[in-house]
């Protein structure tokens, strides 16, 4: 009776592992997922098999009776326990020693159940819901449950049982900044064609971990990864990460980039967390890319927990209409602006639409109006003021005075199309000469010739006078 009091004591204990609730009547079990559990995973399932390994009698619950009712269950049982053979045919379970850990125990059932599936039979529940209900439980009875997530567990029915899961969860958080910015941010950013944006992903290793992360990375078209950076990991666990194999759950074709976290390494950081660290180019595509997002997913426990986390980027565009200035439905084709940021010449090319685009390799800080008087600008950031500046207009219009700032407005990469484009006017006036053209001067030699003629004209007729 005495060692039949420490068994319960012991049960007690490992159901008080996992905050058990009990209530009398039905046998049933009930967990409650832990509060790292996000319902807004993609996958979110765990499976729990539960295996029943001892009958109990709590007619006296101050002196609960265990049995087995077969010599082959009683001798697999692990050697913690001891078992004796009454004359009603059941064997009788003990402890052997009350100091024997929890932990101990689930760890020996669980070997046990692993090398006698026919005696112990185990009957799987899977499930994505919060809470898990395991039904169909015979009722006054000792069970090892097996969770694919993490901790394993026993417990004692004796009515309803309500628990709180143990079992941490792993997470992921992306974030993104500008090359030039100071902090990461999981806001949306505005970028610039040319430029480069900084991502972070962190994995938050739960600290029950014990099975393989897998982390696949895939960006839009128009972001290009740095291959030349690539990624780097804090803490370094660069030689500890391994490439994922077209088998393994979470494995994605055409994925930017994939790796795995072995067991062994989620392992040695558990409580802990991974940061990942990388950067990718704004590249020309991005003047289509309607999606403009990058997309991180993590998968853990053999697919059965997958978690995505998403960020993205805007790009903007401006533009310009050239009209006649008193006729608007005069479009002027061929006028010459420099662009400038501050004071720093912008360069751009044009793409095979009639679109400028930020190249500042190849471009030119040039830009013309076409056929319809239009300059339109793409793939702009609207934290910069790009300044147009009039260099060459139409014959027998005046230059604009006065440099023009674009008026930026978002690209969902539809909407350049029916914008409405500042009209920028020019006005016909009175075209002076210019170097090289008679000018006024032979007008002044005429004048000249005149006055002279008149002179000798009247210097001849007073000689004549004189004379006579």
């Amino acid at each position: 009776m005495k060692n039949m009091k420490k068994l319960l004591a012991l049960v007690l204990a490992v159901i008080m592992v996992m905050a058990m609730a009990v209530s009398a009547q039905a046998a049933s079990i009930t967990i409650n997922r832990d509060s790292t559990w996000d319902s807004a995973a993609e996958e979110k399932k765990a499976t729990y098999t539960y295996y029943k390994i001892l009958d109990a009698d709590l007619t006296d619950a101050a002196h609960p009776v265990y049995t087995v009712d077969s010599v082959e269950k009683a001798n697999a049982l692990p050697a913690l326990f001891e078992t004796k053979l009454a004359s009603d045919g059941k064997y009788y379970v003990t402890l052997k020693d009350s100091a024997t850990s929890a932990a101990d125990i689930v760890a020996a059932l669980a070997t046990m159940v692993a090398a006698n599936p026919t005696l112990f039979p185990g009957t799987d529940v899977t499930s994505d819901a919060n809470p898990v209900v395991i039904n169909g439980l015979a009722d006054n009875a000792y069970y090892f449950i097996a969770a694919s997530n993490g901790k394993n567990l026993a417990v004692q029915t004796a009515g309803d049982i309500e628990i709180n899961e143990k079992n941490t969860y792993p997470s992921i958080n992306k974030e993104q900044k500008k090359a030039a910015d100071p902090t990461y941010t999981e806001a949306e950013i505005p970028a610039e064609i040319g430029t480069y944006i900084d991502y972070k992903v962190t994995v938050s290793i739960p600290a029950d971990a014990n099975k393989d992360i897998v982390v696949v990375d895939k960006m839009t078209d128009g972001l290009q990864y740095d291959s030349t950076t690539g990624l780097t990991y804090s803490p370094d666990i660069k030689a500890k990460v391994a490439d994922v194999e077209t088998t393994d759950a979470g494995y994605a074709a055409g994925a930017t980039w994939q790796i795995k976290i072995p067991a062994a390494t989620v392992i040695e950081n558990r409580g802990n967390d991974i940061v990942i660290t990388y950067r990718a180019l704004v590249t020309e595509a991005a003047l289509t890319d309607t999606g403009r997002e990058n997309e991180v997913t993590l998968t853990y426990d053999e697919g059965n927990y997958v978690l995505k986390d998403k960020i993205e980027y805007t790009t903007y565009f401006g533009g310009i209409e050239k009209v006649d200035g008193a006729d608007n439905s005069i479009k002027l084709e061929g006028v010459k602006f420099t662009l400038k940021v501050g004071a720093d010449d912008f360069k751009v090319s044009k793409d095979s639409n009639g679109f400028y685009y930020p190249d500042p390799d190849n471009g030119t800080n040039e830009v013309v109006t076409d056929a319809n008087g239009l300059i339109i600008i793409r793939g702009l950031d609207n934290a910069k003021t790009y300044t147009l500046t009039e260099t060459e207009t139409n014959a027998g219009y005046n230059l604009l005075d006065t440099p023009k700032d674009l008026v930026l407005v978002e690209d969902d990469g539809t909407a350049y199309s029916t914008a409405t484009y500042d009209k920028i006017v020019n006005n016909k006036g009175t075209e002076l000469p210019s170097t090289g053209g008679i000018g006024t001067t032979i007008f002044y030699a005429a004048g000249l010739v005149m006055v002279l003629g008149a002179a000798v004209v009247l210097i001849s007729r007073r000689k004549a006078e004189a004379e006579d």
